[in-house]
């Protein structure tokens, strides 16, 4: 019994001691030295959340690109197109240009990597020339016009995303094939108008450009549930045109998107393209972006420029001088999506709005969440929970470095400052986080939500200075 109190003295001997520390998170270097105990304070803060739609993003010169539609009833339909421009052709005979020859099949090869959705619901799919150049030294956005009403290449029907069981074989050669590629084949009468542009077009990229400004590949109806990433800087993404020239000699002649770019001398590549999005957001959705409140519920959270969440902060500068301890926002998924393939996102970003009015990292490098899902509503399904340290970012507003201004949850940031390359990824807490433009849908709960467990909410720790 005497060894049962003695630890229960020690122990609180050893609380009592850690107590009297000075706090060593965010705000503690601006502690005065006599300040020990009984100054740090907890409250949890409503943050209002309003589902809004979302503008349209940078998506020029991507190096991933996504393609297909998905139309999800909680969602609406969302669709990902693809407009690129490919290089000369490799692989340019004398012998069979101007000459005879026969065009055994033109065929466009996609490499993709992953596919976000199910996998198991064909698309229909259809590749036109582009009516229009793509500039190189310009600026293109996802809802880019100009890009439709070019000739009909080819189509591709009931097509499924499956790169673990499609093995698609890419020269006469290749015995083996490889898996993650898209096969589109292309009317004859196109390699014969490629062929047939003559040696000086097909040796010269800019005459090349002009004569064959690129494609469109897109879907051509609404069905389908899934999009893929597809690596148009990959050397298995091109067209090729396979055909026997004059002495019934196979041959191929291949179109890469991966362009070979020379700076200060130096060879490089580059990709010249779009990815262009496009939404139908269903009534639901649509009944919240335009309800009028100032707080949804719930919120519906779309990749690609769908939709996001207004996070309006409270006025954090009542607190007086303070120094943040901790200070984490808490997101929670409510609804679980209607297919199991459309998984929550990794990751979640807090952003607010830069001087051009474009989603932005916080300028303290705070605000990235990744998924917890430990959690478990009272069906047993898990629950996807984001909790976002934004420390660095509340201290500031409290020292008054930082406009207490509005937040939003995506899942994406606004890529792309420099005209001649866009990064598409997301630099937050100083971890490089390949977010992408992936077409992510979540519904998470608001400050306001009938679950208390779910709510949003800014959990906040701090010290008085006196």
């Amino acid at each position: 019994m005497k060894n049962k109190y003695l630890i229960y003295f020690v122990t609180l001997l050893t609380i009592l001691s850690s107590s009297c520390k000075k706090e060593s998170s965010i705000g503690a270097d601006i502690l005065p030295g006599d300040d020990l105990l009984n100054v740090k304070y907890t409250d949890t803060f409503t943050i209002n959340g309003k589902t809004i739609a979302d503008t349209f993003l940078r998506t020029d010169k991507l190096a991933i690109n996504y393609l297909g539609v998905i139309n999800d009833s909680k969602f609406g339909i969302q669709k990902a197109s693809i407009a690129i421009e490919f290089d000369k052709p490799t692989g340019v005979y004398d012998d069979s240009l101007n000459t005879t020859y026969t065009i055994d099949s033109v065929v466009l090869f996609m490499n993709y990597s992953s596919v976000y959705g199910d996998t198991t619901v064909p698309q229909n799919f259809e590749v036109t020339t582009l009516p229009n150049k793509i500039n190189e030294t310009q600026i293109y956005y996802s809802n880019a016009t100009g890009f439709t009403g070019g000739s009909v290449l080819g189509t591709a029907n009931d097509y499924l995303f499956t790169p673990t069981t499609n093995w698609v074989h890419m020269t006469r050669t290749d015995s083996v094939g490889l898996p993650g590629i898209m096969r589109i084949k292309l009317n004859s009468s196109f390699g014969n108008n490629i062929i047939d542009l003559g040696r000086n077009v097909l040796r010269d990229s800019s005459l090349f450009k002009n004569a064959f400004p690129g494609i469109l590949v897109a879907n051509s109806d609404n069905a389908g549930k899934a999009m893929a990433e597809i690596n148009t800087g990959s050397n298995f993404t091109s067209i090729v045109i396979f055909y026997k020239d004059k002495y019934n000699a196979p041959k191929e002649m291949r179109l890469y998107s991966s362009i070979v770019k020379y700076v200060n001398g130096v060879a490089g590549t580059r990709v010249n393209g779009v990815n262009l999005f496009s939404n139908t957001l269903n009534s639901t959705v649509n009944n919240v972006i335009s309800s009028g409140e100032n707080s949804d519920s719930i919120n519906y959270v779309l990749g690609q420029g769908g939709a996001l969440m207004k996070l309006s902060m409270p006025t954090l500068t009542n607190l007086g001088k303070v120094a943040v301890n901790k200070a984490m926002i808490s997101v929670s998924q409510i609804i679980q999506n209607s297919n199991i393939a459309f998984t929550q996102p990794s990751y979640f970003i807090i952003l607010k709005r830069n001087t051009a009015g474009n989603l932005d990292i916080i300028s303290t490098g705070d605000g990235a969440g990744i998924a917890d899902t430990s959690g478990r509503d009272v069906y047993g399904n898990k629950i996807a929970v984001y909790n976002f340290n934004i420390s660095k970012y509340v201290q500031a507003i409290s020292s008054g470095s930082e406009n207490n201004t509005d937040l939003y949850l995506a899942t994406y940031r606004f890529a792309g400052t420099d005209p001649a390359i866009n990064i598409l990824n997301s630099s937050v807490n100083n971890t490089l986080l390949n977010i992408g433009y992936v077409p992510s849908r979540v519904i998470v709960a608001g400050p306001n939500y009938s679950d208390p467990k779910y709510k949003l909410k800014l959990n906040l720790t701090y010290t008085l200075i006196k």
